[in-house]
């Protein structure tokens, strides 16, 4: 909590600066007005998203929990006979970021889990659809208790149209800021914007998932782009 007081101190030192510096170029005191309001209902509502943030979290051990032994049967753990939904494939071929069996060892999420299999455990989580997304086991944190839509893949030659890149005809729609890898293969890492304009009139691969705006790139050529 002391962070979100910080921050909204933060907010209010530059709130002041602009109406100090409005004054000093002169501009009316109906347009300070107007700023000064914009100002106050960004506070309020950053104020009040992040307390039903802290709440959420706060309570997160109070959703859904269930006490059983772990099993995993034709590709799924399971608990009571209810299948768990603990993350995608890259999720589970990632480090854990604790120790979640036990063993001493930071291993791969699978290898935790597998670790507890026909082991007595309390998992937490969301309930939909008849599967348990799970934010906890043994109230340690794993994840967010959301699904992952299911990833499509799509070939064909990259398109910079306007500004925007596309293949075959469909809008891809990329993270914002600097890429984690040299997808281009140029030797640099560069914004992911540089690293596609890179790729321009070759043919490439990319998987994700499709929403009302467009493709959802996830990976391109197999290199992770988020």
């Amino acid at each position: 909590m002391k962070r979100m007081y910080i921050a909204l101190a933060i907010v209010g030192i530059i709130a002041l600066a602009w109406i100090v510096d409005a004054y000093a170029n002169g501009i009316t005191a109906k347009a300070t007005g107007e700023i000064k309001d914009k100002v106050m209902k960004f506070m309020h509502r950053w104020k009040h998203g992040k307390e039903r943030w802290h709440h959420a979290w706060k309570h997160m051990l109070n959703y859904t929990r269930m006490e059983g032994v772990l099993q995993y049967e034709n590709g799924n753990y399971c608990l009571n006979g209810m299948k768990l939904y603990v993350g995608n494939g890259f999720f589970l071929n990632s480090i854990a970021k604790s120790d979640y069996d036990g063993d001493g060892e930071y291993e791969f999420v699978w290898q935790e889990l597998d670790g507890l299999v026909g082991e007595e455990i309390v998992v937490n989580g969301i309930i939909r659809d008849d599967m348990l997304y799970v934010s906890h086991i043994n109230g340690i944190w794993l994840r967010m208790p959301r699904e992952m839509p299911d990833l499509m893949e799509m070939t064909g030659v990259l398109e910079n149209i306007n500004g925007s890149f596309y293949i075959n005809d469909t809008l891809l729609i990329i993270k914002h800021g600097f890429s984690k890898s040299d997808i281009d293969g140029d030797g640099l890492l560069e914004k992911m914007y540089e690293e596609l304009n890179g790729l321009v009139g070759r043919e490439i691969t990319v998987d994700g998932f499709l929403n009302e705006k467009g493709f959802v790139v996830m990976h391109i050529n197999g290199i992770w782009a988020r």
